[in-house]
């Protein structure tokens, strides 16, 4: 059944692409947020009544310990989103495969991962950067609205511009840049309330190496995905007969 051979191959993508996602997260990214966090620690422990809206560290508020049960919650959330595009990705390339509009190779799936990571992560980022702990930010509800429409409305376009046929490309390029015409939710005022002028500055450097960190991170993980989505696509999602047809010529149904 093609669903399951889909779901199973999913599993094993998401497995890799979430242990690289992780170990680059933990080699790279995670240094960058215990040392912000450092300094958000000694702001709110100085000045209790300003309360971050993205970083509210309330009391009832639950989060997993440093160590082994944070990096065990890291790992598991990688690996549970990159099941879960890599089920989107293989259901989307095994249609396009099937219905002869597009053959997938494991060079392509590198072009699919690199389109992901566009969608998901430039995209947005242009407009709302990875944050670290400790920085200023619009209220949460709002970015996240904006994060799915850039993240929908540039992937559509990704999609339009290719597949699409020439005359209708140009729908694509307003699509990938409708997110940026609108209202963008920022937090006026800068971006760290640090006093400490010299903290400021170190948290302002934080934050570029995290968006850097973040980066690379983000890219490696989408490469994975796309490529072994791609490899598993023709060894354990489509049959044969589904690849090359009952005459040995590529599938057109």
């Amino acid at each position: 059944m093609l669903f399951r051979r889909i779901i199973l191959a999913a599993l094993l993508v998401g497995l890799v692409a979430g242990l690289v996602l992780s170990l680059a997260q933990i080699t790279a990214v995670n240094p960058i947020i215990f040392a912000a966090e450092t300094f958000e620690v000694e702001e709110v422990s100085a000045e209790p009544s300003h309360n971050h809206a993205s970083h509210d560290h309330g009391e009832e508020e639950w989060a997993p310990a440093d160590g082994a049960e944070r990096t065990g919650y890291t790992v598991a959330a990688n690996v549970s989103a990159g099941v879960g595009f890599a089920a989107i990705m293989l259901a989307l390339m095994s249609q396009l495969q099937l219905q002869g509009i597009a053959r997938v190779t494991t060079l392509k799936g590198l072009a699919w991962g690199l389109g992901g990571f566009i969608a998901f992560f430039v995209a947005p980022g242009i407009g709302l950067p990875p944050e670290i702990p400790g920085i200023e930010a619009a209220p949460v509800e709002h970015r996240q609205t904006w994060w799915l429409f850039a993240v929908i409305s540039v992937g559509t376009g990704l999609l339009v511009l290719s597949l699409a046929p020439w005359k209708l490309k140009a729908l694509g390029l307003g699509l990938a840049a409708l997110p940026y015409l609108v209202n963008i939710p920022h937090h006026d005022g800068p971006a760290f309330a640090h006093p400490d002028a010299e903290a400021v500055a170190t948290l302002a450097q934080l934050h570029q190496e995290f968006i850097i960190a973040s980066g690379f991170s983000n890219f490696a993980f989408w490469l994975v995905l796309g490529a072994l989505s791609a490899w598993l696509l023709k060894r354990l999602v489509l049959t044969d007969e589904q690849l090359n047809g009952t005459n040995g010529e590529p599938a057109s149904v």
